[in-house]
This record gives C-alpha cells, structure tokens and sequence, in this order.
C-alpha cells in the first residue's frame, strides 16, 4: 500500500507505537500494525517488529545502546537454555535472491558457533522446517544435551 507524506500518531500508523533511529541515516528499527514484512527485507532500511516486541525492546534498550547489524541468512542462538535458528532468503550484493548449498551454509553457521557446535540434541525435522519457510522468526531446534550415539539420517535441504 502506498503511503501519505505524513500519518499521524495512533493505531493506523505503520511505524507502530515506537521506533528507534539508528546511527545509519533512513534506518529505523519500528513496530508494525501490519504482520506482512515482519522478519524480512521488505523495506528500504527498516527493521520491522511486532509492536508488542518493540515496547518491551524499547523498556529493556537505553538511548545509546549499540546496534549491530548481521546480514546472514542463517543464525543461531541460545536463550534459557535452547538453540534457536533464524532462516531467511539468502540474498547477493544487490539484495536479489542468492542460490546458495542450503544445507552447507546451516551447518557452516552453526559450526561458527562454538559455544553450540557440540552435545545438541537437534530436531533436523524442525531444521529443515524452518530453512523451507525462510520466514525471519527464531525457532527452537535443540536443546543442549547428549547427543545421540547412533547416526541419523543425512539432513537434505530443497
């Protein structure tokens, strides 16, 4: 939808109840009254949120907390004590779509990742769940923990 100059503030704004401007000039992290975009590149410099998410960013986050921004399609993380991934569409110099070994890069991240790399218990179905949908939202995929003696089944990206 094409925006007007100028939207006032209230529900029908689509930088939402808060944003944060950034040190880069046109970049803004925001809440969005739209879910579309959400997690993905779909605008020019912004980092859309859920505005709920960006309310409670905006009581844990300073003015001047250093941002920093990580422009690879997978990446994990730990919180409470699970492994996340974050899948999006991997993408060239110029922001076009990028054929990329899916399953190569995953575990190239993952490798990276040296307080993850050992004794997980991976849920590959979820893996491979969450590398198809490509949709930006952090998804729990394991646990710390033994792993498994006996082998798995190869992991196949498509």
């Amino acid at each position: 939808d094409p925006l007007p100059n100028v939207v006032p503030a209230g529900p029908d704004n689509p930088l939402g109840p808060f944003k944060f401007g950034l040190g880069l000039s046109g970049y803004l992290i925001h809440g969005s009254n739209k879910k579309f975009g959400i997690g993905m590149r779909t605008s020019h410099g912004c980092f859309r949120m859920y505005n709920n998410n960006v309310l409670e960013l905006a009581d844990m986050a300073p003015v001047g907390t250093t941002v920093r921004i990580i422009s690879e399609p997978y990446k994990f993380g730990l919180s409470g004590g699970k492994v996340y991934l974050e899948a999006h569409t991997p993408v060239d110099d110029l922001g076009n779509p990028s054929v990329v070994d899916k399953h190569t890069a995953v575990i190239n991240a993952l490798l990276k990742r040296d307080d993850l790399a050992n004794n997980l218990r991976m849920n590959w179905d979820m893996v491979r769940d969450v590398v198809a949908a490509e949709d930006g939202m952090p998804v729990e995929i394991a646990v710390p923990g033994v792993a498994s003696a006996r082998a798995e089944e190869p992991v196949i990206f498509q």
